[in-house]
């Protein structure tokens, strides 16, 4: 039963924490209407190995934490500076108009591999997943204590990006104007900034409460 409280914990959480859209989604819509819906999902599938390399990395930073206390306390301090530093920089970023990429790839490795290097150099994503861990520390039901429940983490965190990523690629299959119109919404970089801020804000409050 734990496991599948941790799987779709993190499942949701990840298909949450991807609404925002990022470089790997915009390619995702750009494919999905250039090429097709399935090559689509070979992109999408590269940029979620890359996310969950960064939740198996966080659960690995835990376990350091666990062994050197004095280094989880250094850490959070850092995470808290880069989420405040990228929520603020996302916030007052101006929304560029989202030009139509000539996609070039047609193959499924190609895909697979331009879904990786989109995922890849993510800086949110590491202290994103160590913020979660932190929090689910303080539940006994979703406390990561054997691989299973390592697996089960990873496995959530993948398929909550793939989800979200997929349900874009359906949208712009059938709704172009509409997916293009979300995605140029000037006000997504405020949101966007505001939930890294309020991460930031949170795990401060977390440290000395």
């Amino acid at each position: 039963m734990k496991l599948i409280f941790i799987y779709f914990s993190t499942a949701i959480i990840s298909y949450l924490a991807t609404i925002p859209p990022g470089p790997l989604s915009v390619f995702v819509v750009h494919t999905t209407l250039q090429k097709n819906i399935k090559i689509a999902i070979w992109v999408a599938l590269g940029g979620v190995l890359c996310e969950s390399i960064y939740a198996f990395l966080a659960v690995k930073g835990i376990l350091i934490f666990d062994k050197y206390p004095q280094i989880e306390y250094w850490i959070q301090w850092v995470i808290i500076a880069l989420l405040l530093t990228i929520g603020t920089f996302t916030f007052f970023q101006k929304s560029e108009v989202i030009k139509q990429e000539n996609v070039k790839v047609s193959s499924r490795l190609l895909s697979f591999l331009k879904g990786i290097s989109l995922s890849l150099f993510n800086p949110a994503l590491l202290p994103f997943w160590l913020i979660v861990l932190l929090e689910y520390r303080k539940r006994d039901w979703l406390k990561i204590c054997s691989g299973y429940d390592n697996l089960a983490f990873v496995l959530g965190a993948g398929t909550g990006t793939f989800l979200l990523v997929f349900t874009y690629a359906l949208v712009a299959d059938k709704k172009r104007n509409l997916i293009f119109n979300y995605l140029t919404d000037r006000r997504l970089n405020k949101v966007m900034g505001s939930i890294f801020i309020g991460l930031a804000v949170w795990q401060l409050a977390s440290m000395f409460l």
